[in-house]
Parts: structure tokens; sequence; C-alpha cells
């Protein structure tokens, strides 16, 4: 188990809210008879308390996303054999303080910017491309 917290903030207290509201969920299933619901929330309980009270999710690690600094951060692994480059998916469209990116997926073939709703697929070597330049 990594040592390092993934969960801060606003994460920790929303798991916490978690945490006793399964809480009161388990005891009162178990009190009504229902064992296996009340078991479950229990460990939900359990999970989400664990994770509220040290800072660390086990999910968060395997999916490399960090809640504790200002912001969310998510890491995104760019070694997938993609073709898109830093210049591509780089952030656009200064609004002030606030940043948009414009788009994410580039075509493989073209070049040009995959957008949202558009047709795409990957091609033959396994890169996305439109559905045209397929």
């Amino acid at each position: 188990m990594d040592d390092t917290q993934n969960v801060g903030g606003r994460d920790r207290l929303v798991r916490f809210l978690l945490a006793a509201g399964l809480s009161i969920a388990a005891v009162r299933w178990l009190q009504s008879g229902k064992r296996v619901r009340g078991a479950l929330a229990g460990v939900g309980a359990l999970v989400f308390g664990f994770n509220a009270t040290t800072g660390y999710c086990g999910v968060n690690d395997a999916l490399d996303v960090d809640t504790t600094g200002d912001g969310v951060s998510i890491e995104f692994d760019e070694s997938d054999g993609g073709s898109a480059s830093s210049a591509d998916s780089a952030v656009t469209a200064d609004a002030g303080a606030t940043q948009v990116r414009e788009h994410y997926l580039t075509c493989a073939d073209c070049g040009e910017p995959i957008v949202a709703g558009q047709a795409r697929g990957p091609n033959s070597e396994g890169d996305i491309v439109h559905d045209a330049c397929a």
C-alpha cells in the first residue's frame, strides 16, 4: 500500500459524509432484518471512513487521481502510441482566469481535430482517425 495521500479537501468531506450515511443505513437495515443490505452498507461505510481518515484511496492510486492539491490532478500516460502531440491538446482560448481546452483528439491521418459527435475509430495501425479518413 502506498502511504502518500491522494484524497483531500472536499473529497475527504464527501467521503466522511458518505461513511456516516452508510453507517446509519447499515444499522437500520440490520435492525430490520435485512442482513445483506446492512452488511454491504457497513462495508461501504468502513471503506469510505478509511479513505476519509487516512487520506488514501486505492482506486485513486490505481487511476493516478490526486485530489489533495488546489485542483483535481489526473495524470495521463501519453506513451499509449497515440499520435496526439502536446501542441494538439494544448490549453487554448484564454477567457480571463479560466482556460478552455479546444479539443482533445486529432486525426492521425489528416491531423484535423476530432470534435465531439464526429464519427471516429481506429485505423489499421490502431490510431484514432475520422471514419472518412479510415
